[in-house]
This record gives C-alpha cells, sequence and structure tokens, in this order.
C-alpha cells in the first residue's frame, strides 16, 4: 500500500499549483477558483483581488498590524492606513508594494496572531514606524 498523495489544482489568481487543502474556494464575483495566499475574506464571502468590494479595499488590509494590535480598530492602524492611502497608493511602486504586501500578508498575519510574543514583537518593530508617520501629519 502506496502513500496517498494529496491532489492539487492551479489558482487562478498566483498560477501556482496548490495541494487543495490550501484552496480557499472559488470568487464570489467571478467563479475563479482560490487559494488561500490570494483569496480574500469579506463575511462569508469570498473574493479574489480584483474583485473585492471598494469599501473593503479602503478599510482593511493592514493584516500583519491587525494580528499584532488584536483589533482592525485600533489607533495604529488608523495611522497605516493613512499612510497607504495618501502616501503608497500615489505612485506606481507604492501600489505594487501594496499588493505584494495584499499577498504575501494574510498567513504572516494568521501565525502572528497566535503567538503573545510575536505579537508583542512585532508591536514593538511598528510602533516607532507608527510615531514617525504621526509626527509627519498622518
Amino acid at each position: 500500500m502506496g502513500i496517498v498523495q494529496e491532489p492539487y489544482y492551479i489558482c487562478d489568481v498566483c498560477g501556482r499549483k496548490k495541494p487543495v487543502s490550501q484552496m480557499a474556494g472559488k470568487c464570489s464575483v467571478c467563479g475563479k477558483y482560490i487559494c488561500s495566499s490570494c483569496a480574500k475574506m469579506v463575511g462569508e464571502k469570498i473574493y479574489c483581488e480584483q474583485h473585492v468590494p471598494v469599501e473593503e479595499k479602503k478599510a482593511g488590509g493592514c493584516f500583519i498590524a491587525t494580528a499584532a494590535y488584536g483589533s482592525p480598530l485600533a489607533y495604529e492602524l488608523d495611522v497605516l492606513r493613512a499612510f497607504r492611502d495618501q502616501r503608497m497608493l500615489r505612485s506606481k511602486t507604492g501600489k505594487v508594494m501594496v499588493l505584494t504586501y495584499y499577498r504575501i500578508s494574510p498567513p504572516i498575519a494568521s501565525i502572528i496572531a497566535r503567538r503573545q510574543t510575536l505579537k508583542r514583537i512585532i508591536r514593538s518593530c511598528i510602533d516607532p514606524i507608527v510615531g514617525f508617520l504621526k509626527d509627519r501629519g498622518f
């Protein structure tokens, strides 16, 4: 009796071959099959980046900071979002950096959210950045 290998699929967003266990589901709008790294959850629905509701794109996205502070309503996230919206998203390079962050940070944030020591370490790294940005009007 041999080892049974998990079936694979190709994510319609990133194009990578992934085990079925890493499939988040199908986009609620277009029906693309999406891996857990590319999927965006809004309530109970799954979206690809192209179809995330506009209000969610503006309000969310700070996955690692949300995990570190424990709430998307933390003041520090308002400062980070203001910097993203007012500076990062105004340049092509900034947009690429933000989209890359959106793609790679959810699994990292998931690990941080489960470990108190990591939360403290990440907050100690983010706090000086938030202070710097706050001093500059963000």
